[in-house]
């Protein structure tokens, strides 16, 4: 179902969240996606279970510097509960592209002071990149929704400022949410867990975008009414993912 979901939603460039490591991804890549990707990779972050985050390409989407933000510090001490990759890929019109993938910390357990911190070491890695004039996409799993549709998320206010050097693929004019709010599970307002946000260099080169529910089913027992789903999943076991994928489409 996972790889149903990918392939119906066919990105040019996908972020993948929690996946094992890099073999296991090039192997999901060849055996499931008939190698519908051409670059696939992964670096190894901070989680101890070792479960990353990745990135996936298509041809003529190659992927050219990598830095890893493993070991940013703040005075608490290590940022990020996994990482936060930076990856530039060059389109095949010659744009560069800075895609930051992350998942922040759980909120298992708490976790509002952990995301803080890893909100504002994101803000401070775009705000060096715009000042350097660059095209910056942010997103993955954020782990914190938001409290109205018109609250940002409280500890992520870095990323969401107003002021800031990003938008928030919910704020763009033409992003169809659908009929619920959310990403995950019951998909309200509180469970936006998964953000895109784009530079403002990117704002006049957005065209749509869209949440992706057809794979989610979510921990209720009965097939979601709220959204479309895959007739051949009768189970929450059978879902692609408890959370939803969302999209965003780039004239670039």
């Amino acid at each position: 179902m996972t790889a149903r979901v990918i392939d119906d939603v066919d990105a040019d460039i996908i972020a993948v969240v929690e996946a094992e490591d890099r073999p296991s991804l090039v192997r999901f890549n060849h055996d499931m996606l008939d190698r519908h990707y051409r670059h696939v990779m992964l670096v190894d972050g901070n989680d101890e279970r070792g479960i990353d985050v990745g990135i996936m390409t298509k041809p003529g989407y190659p992927i050219g510097t990598i830095r890893s933000h493993v070991d940013t510090e703040d005075h608490v001490g290590t940022i990020f509960s996994r990482d936060c990759p930076q990856y530039e890929v060059t389109t095949p019109t010659g744009v560069a592209l800075h895609v930051l993938v992350n998942h922040f910390k759980s909120q298992f357990g708490g976790g509002d002071n952990k995301r803080r911190r890893q909100a504002d070491a994101v803000r401070d890695i775009v705000d060096d990149l715009v000042a350097d004039d660059q095209h910056v996409i942010v997103l993955g799993d954020l782990n914190e929704g938001q409290p109205s549709l018109d609250e940002p998320p409280v500890n992520l206010r870095a990323m969401f400022d107003d002021d800031g050097p990003l938008v928030s693929c919910y704020d763009l004019d033409g992003f169809d949410a659908g009929e619920r709010p959310g990403t995950f599970d019951t998909c309200s307002i509180r469970n936006r867990l998964d953000y895109i946000l784009i530079s403002h260099s990117l704002v006049p080169a957005f065209t749509g975008g869209t949440v992706f529910r057809r794979g989610l089913w979510g921990t209720r027992k009965t097939r979601p009414t709220a959204w479309d789903t895959y007739s051949d999943m009768t189970a929450n076991i059978h879902q692609a993912s408890d959370h939803a994928a969302v999209t965003v489409n780039l004239d670039l």
